[in-house]
């Protein structure tokens, strides 16, 4: 890579960083090019020549990878995992280590209903996943006959990523709850499912990322 690609990526990442910071201090409805702009020490019109699309782009383009460092994380914890259980909470946990991280919790979970155009066509990936892969899970479960839970997979996926994403919430502004949070999700878990392993406290410990 020449040194006038690297200074480019340099600028580039300049500017996401900050408008993250802008973005999280301010939402995204009193964002301003102007503002991410004086932050990273640039110009309006580098912004838009990196961004054509101004602060909706740089939106987009920050939530995106979240998204895609989310779903990585996840399932490399989904994967490492055992039993009904362990496997979905292991995707709350995924989100609320993001949701503990300083600016980037708060900013993915800005909720502006002005984001709604401007997110439209990353929004959802991430939560569309975890829904999926909670789906079908919950099906093998019930066709090997080890669900206790009569409810529809597909609406017990969607109640349950919901929940998730309402913690995720809660830890972006208080942190200090993650542990706390994701143990009442993994309670959660076990009362609406039945997992047949939630008699096995390791597996609870492993799920919290404990020995």
């Amino acid at each position: 890579m020449s040194l006038r690609e690297r200074n480019k990526l340099r600028t580039r990442q300049s500017l996401l960083d900050a408008a993250l910071e802008i973005f999280t201090e301010q939402g995204f409805g009193s964002a301003t090019v102007e503002a991410i702009a004086a932050r990273a020490g640039a110009s309006k019109v580098t912004v838009y020549s990196y961004f054509p699309n101004g602060r909706e782009e740089l939106f987009r383009q920050l939530y995106d990878e979240i998204n895609t460092e989310l779903i990585d994380r996840a399932l490399a914890l989904w994967g490492s995992s055992e039993g009904l259980v362990d496997r979905v909470t292991a995707l709350a946990k995924a989100l609320l280590e993001i949701g503990a991280r300083p600016l980037v919790g708060r900013f993915y979970s800005i909720d502006d209903p002005a984001l709604e155009v401007t997110l439209d066509p990353v929004r959802g990936h991430a939560s569309g996943s975890f829904q999926q892969l909670i789906s079908a899970e919950l099906g093998r479960c019930r066709a090997a006959g080890e669900l206790s839970s009569t409810a529809d997979p597909d609406a017990l996926a969607r109640l349950l990523v919901g929940a998730s994403r309402a913690a995720l919430t809660e830890v972006a502004r208080r942190p200090e709850r993650s542990d706390e949070l994701l143990q009442a999700f993994a309670d959660l878990v076990r009362g609406l499912l039945g997992d047949p392993d939630d008699a096995d406290p390791p597996r609870t410990r492993r799920a919290l990322g404990r020995p």
